[in-house]
């Protein structure tokens, strides 16, 4: 079986870069590593982390830290009710426009 390499379409952002290094040495991290970790994964973007659990030498290390990390790598609340907020209070004003 062969294997395809398809590049990149972009480079990975340095907290992409910063997580998969700390990631590569998972669960030989100190305590601050791993809470530096855990601050900054909510903040890796989806392609980033897709491609690090697709990567062979990464994937398993992931997997390890998610089981071991998995409750604390939730969104930010803050940044989610502010991403939904906006888009609900501009449909509202386009509804109470239209019907007032």
């Amino acid at each position: 079986m062969t294997t395809n390499y398809f590049p990149r379409a972009r480079q990975p952002s340095a907290l992409a870069l910063q997580a998969e290094a700390l990631i590569a040495r998972y669960p030989d991290l100190s305590e601050h590593e791993v809470a530096n970790l855990v601050d900054i994964f909510p903040y890796v973007s989806i392609l980033d982390r897709g491609l690090m659990s697709a990567d062979p030498h990464l994937a398993e290390k992931l997997a390890a830290f998610h089981r071991d990390h998995g409750r604390k790598l939730q969104a930010p609340g803050a940044a989610l009710i502010a991403f939904l907020a906006f888009p609900t209070l501009v449909a509202v004003g386009v509804l109470w426009w239209l019907f007032a």
